[in-house]
């Protein structure tokens, strides 16, 4: 796999074919709709989504029409998440990230949670950052 600068188009797409591919979370997806945003505060943001619809999930770039629930962190902070060296829980608490819409439709069904940490992944070894 070629290296992936972090936020960047290529990025967001080998997300999207990660996601395609994993078939515990398109289980997981069945009979659910979800929608989660994901926004880096840089200038200008940077926006992503990943859409869990009736057992299909893509993450596109951009904002998403209606999320349901959305993340936003300061580029630090998302990258740290990104690579597992920042804790979400701890983001949180510490306020490095912002929470939005109803983020209990994620905790029902905690098999996306991680379906989704299985899409981040799928594409860390490969990603580098983006002022590289």
């Amino acid at each position: 796999v070629a290296d992936l600068v972090y936020l960047s188009d290529a990025w967001v797409a080998a997300l999207d074919e990660v996601a395609t591919g994993h078939r515990g979370l398109q289980a997981a997806a069945v009979g659910t709709t979800l929608v989660v945003e994901y926004r880096v505060a840089s200038d200008p943001p940077a926006l992503w989504h990943i859409t869990l619809n009736q057992g299909e999930v893509r993450v596109k770039a951009g904002p998403a029409d209606e999320p349901n629930a959305w993340f936003e962190a300061r580029p630090a902070a998302a990258r740290a998440l990104f690579d597992g060296s920042l804790d979400p829980l701890r983001a949180v608490i510490d306020g490095d990230l912002s929470i939005g819409g109803d983020p209990r439709r994620l905790l029902d069904h905690r098999e996306i949670l991680d379906g989704i940490g299985d899409i981040f992944a799928g594409v860390r070894a490969a990603t580098i950052p983006a002022d590289s």
